[in-house]
């Protein structure tokens, strides 16, 4: 097992003890841009963490196939104190050498049991943990509690919810072949694919208003293989309701419109010859761009980097998202504006996952040095809602 050294200031970091890491959390309006946590041992654990995620990125690429041959469902938050051993992914035992040598599994369990008082003291600090990756064995548990989600809370109307009929069956099982069709525990009559359908259809009676949307499929598919489906569920519905899924979902799809004019206009100003390009082409920011909003780059990118961008999703919000899709144009805009509206087609849908399926880290790396402005996109929201009351009046003056 590989081991990653700790100063003691970081191990008082986890064990409960004042360090100069404390900080509030960041107000609702603020956007992430970069943010650390100011102690230089805290920087030095992160820089080791990072060169442990990856070297063990091949153990993580085969999370795919444990989860869908296993017949146990993975744990949920109730297993946080749970051993090693009791886990999904067992390591040989080794003693710890030394007082500040700390391996992986301690960090991360220490967070996990004191994932309250840490959220409470330090969040920046657990948050820029979170932003460098949280270990694939991990995130089963991470996920629900960055979620504030709890199968617990949500068991008795789950069952309930699955009783009820849903208008969306028929379309939601004619999508089910359709999400993940290369993964065999999503294939016919696999646990997998009666999962999703179950936390999909669900969903549809729980929210009658948003009730099904083709992209949520990938979502919660992805969250199946971390977790069974009912702390599936209860992330799905935080996902929804407390990180603008839900708008984005919407029949008027409002919210999606306004991210892809948020979206354009930063290309606008920051790769104006991109904009510009797309825009002779006739190449309209949602043809490349919506399902990265809707899917959560899901269908676009390899497995591994999905998960990655769900935790940082859980951190940071939309604006994740956002800084991720400028990465990917801001490392393509090369090859892009060498190409016609076919080529640059293709390109977002296969070269772009074949770009990052060895690479993960340069994508994170680009992304995390990009700035959002908060006061620039709430500026720009306001320019959007006006504009599409303007065309909504106009549009019933022609009637």
């Amino acid at each position: 097992m590989t081991h990653l050294f700790y100063s003691p200031t970081f191990i008082s970091f986890f064990s409960g003890a004042d360090t100069d890491c404390e900080t509030h959390p960041p107000s609702d309006s603020e956007v992430h841009e970069g943010e650390t946590c100011p102690p230089t041992e805290l920087s030095t654990v992160l820089l080791k963490m990072e060169e442990l995620n990856k070297s063990n990125e091949a153990d993580a690429r085969s999370i795919t196939s444990r989860t869908a041959s296993s017949d146990s469902p993975a744990r949920s938050v109730g297993d946080a104190s749970s051993s090693r051993n009791g886990s999904t992914c067992q390591h040989p035992s080794e003693e710890i050498e030394d007082e500040h040598e700390i391996d992986l599994w301690t960090i991360w369990g220490n967070l996990v049991k004191s994932w309250e008082i840490e959220m409470k003291k330090r969040p920046n600090c657990v948050k820029e943990l979170v932003r460098r990756g949280i270990p694939h064995h991990f995130r089963t548990i991470a996920w629900q509690l960055l979620a504030g989600a709890s199968a617990v809370a949500v068991h008795e109307s789950y069952t309930e919810y699955l009783r009820h009929s849903s208008v969306y069956e028929k379309v939601i099982q004619r999508d089910m072949c359709r999400t993940y069709p290369e993964l065999d525990f999503f294939k016919d009559g696999q646990r997998g694919q009666q999962s999703l359908f179950n936390v999909i259809k669900a969903y549809s009676v729980h929210d009658r208003e948003v009730g099904y949307c083709q992209g949520s499929a990938f979502i919660v598919g992805l969250l199946l293989l971390q977790m069974p489906e009912e702390e599936a569920f209860a992330v799905f519905v935080k996902l929804m309701e407390q990180y603008r899924l839900r708008e984005l979902y919407k029949p008027a799809m409002t919210e999606l419109g306004l991210c892809m004019f948020q979206l354009e206009c930063i290309v606008q100003e920051s790769m104006p010859d991109l904009y510009t390009h797309f825009n002779n082409m006739g190449f309209d920011t949602s043809m490349y761009a919506s399902s990265w909003f809707l899917t959560l780059f899901t269908t676009s990118l390899p497995l591994e980097l999905a998960n990655r961008i769900m935790d940082l999703f859980l951190v940071d919000g939309m604006s994740a998202i956002f800084r991720v899709a400028i990465a990917i144009l801001q490392q393509s805009r090369i090859d892009l504006l060498k190409l016609d509206m076919e080529g640059m087609l293709k390109y977002f849908q296969r070269e772009i996952r074949e770009r990052y399926e060895n690479d993960h880290e340069l994508l994170f790396a680009v992304a995390s040095q990009i700035t959002l402005n908060a006061k620039k996109m709430k500026k720009l929201e306001k320019e959007y809602l006006a504009k599409r009351t303007k065309e909504q009046e106009e549009a019933i003056e022609l009637r």
